[in-house]
């Protein structure tokens, strides 16, 4: 682990490899950049790869007031400027995809290619905001301990909460490694961020659309139409995935993510 030192504060993150353009990748919630583990084994010795953890989440401190989803894309570009980047590959899951379109809005002159996985550009619908509020009310009441069985059965298919007891651990782990504050401000921002459709069709970079067969959040259909209004985009549904596909199918993840790579 790393850590830099943002507007907002220190921020901790990991980083491997070595490569012209580097893949910075952006975690989904409520997890941390851990979660990018097995595509920065596949991509060792090929690709310089780097994957912070959000205010709050993994080993970075809890954000110093109420974010928006601008503020975590800030803080991304923070580091590309404290590691003297110019321009990335940069990737999001769920929730850093959301993250991904506001850095759309803030540097995009810095993207050389999208990465864009079980995620979706549309805002929460009312019923959805109201179920970010609950979750936040109640981890700021019962605590941290609660949130995995509010979110296990949303992230994972029903294969893998049944089958990979391994990899069920390993998410349950990375969320208790949120703080309350941490979960409780992403909730805020997700539940308000700003309506990203309109973006689709401005992206002129490659894109490369990734999501789970069995993903009920961002599903393939989502996934599908999302794809379709990205100019020079291709996408791909895995099988025996979920919300978690580069997880629940790393194997193909990975071969799809490298293909798209070696094109650039």
């Amino acid at each position: 682990m790393r850590e830099y030192r943002t507007s907002g504060g220190p921020m901790s993150y990991r980083e491997s490899g070595d490569g012209k353009y580097p893949v910075v990748l952006l975690h989904a919630f409520p997890l941390n950049g851990w979660m990018w583990a097995p595509q920065m084994k596949a991509l060792a010795g090929r690709r310089r790869v780097i994957a912070p953890d959000y205010p709050g989440f993994g080993r970075s401190p809890r954000p110093p007031a109420q974010p928006d989803v601008r503020y975590y894309a800030e803080q991304v570009r923070e580091l590309l400027d404290a590691l003297k980047i110019d321009r990335v590959i940069l990737g999001g899951l769920s929730m850093g995809g959301y993250i991904v379109f506001a850095c759309l809005r803030l540097f995009p002159k810095r993207i050389r290619a999208l990465l864009l996985a079980n995620t979706r550009p549309d805002p929460d619908p009312e019923e959805a905001r109201q179920a970010r509020r609950e979750v936040a009310c109640r981890v700021a009441d019962e605590g941290i301990e609660v949130l995995p069985e509010l979110q296990m059965e949303r992230l994972l298919a029903p294969d893998t909460l049944k089958n990979n007891q391994d990899l069920v651990q390993s998410v349950r782990d990375m969320i208790l490694e949120s703080s309350p504050d941490g979960v409780v401000a992403a909730l805020g921002a997700m539940r308000e961020r700003p309506d990203s459709t309109e973006l689709l069709g401005k992206i002129n970079v490659p894109t490369l659309v990734v999501g789970g067969v069995e993903d009920e959040l961002s599903t393939p259909q989502i996934m599908g139409e999302m794809a379709r209004k990205i100019p020079s985009s291709r996408h791909l549904s895995l099988a025996k995935a979920g919300h978690l596909s580069n997880l629940e199918a790393p194997g193909a993840f990975n071969a799809a993510l490298q293909e798209f790579l070696d094109e650039l």
